[in-house]
């Protein structure tokens, strides 16, 4: 397998070499794998699923604008990240 893997098999991968009894290594020895890009995608994707579980507080704020033609605008959601740059 070389480094340019697919990311979706390489995920495929590492759940079953989770749900067998085999080492990392001798799965990858099984599966023709080189260890070091096993590795790296089992540290990539568990990094990403911790940052993609965690949930991030988000505060809703009544506020009525009005636009040049006096027509109220109170339905738009406006996001701001915690540096006070607005998201678009």
């Amino acid at each position: 397998m070389n480094p340019y893997q697919n990311h979706a098999a390489m995920q495929g991968y590492i759940a079953q070499w989770q749900a067998s009894s085999l080492s990392q290594t001798e799965y990858c020895k099984e599966h023709d794998i080189k260890p070091h890009i096993f590795s790296y995608y089992k540290k990539k994707f568990s990094s990403s699923a911790k940052q993609s579980s965690q949930l991030v507080p988000v505060q809703l704020l009544a506020h009525e604008s009005v636009s040049a033609n006096g027509i109220s605008a109170c339905n738009v959601l406006r996001l701001t990240h915690a540096n006070g740059c607005p998201c678009f």
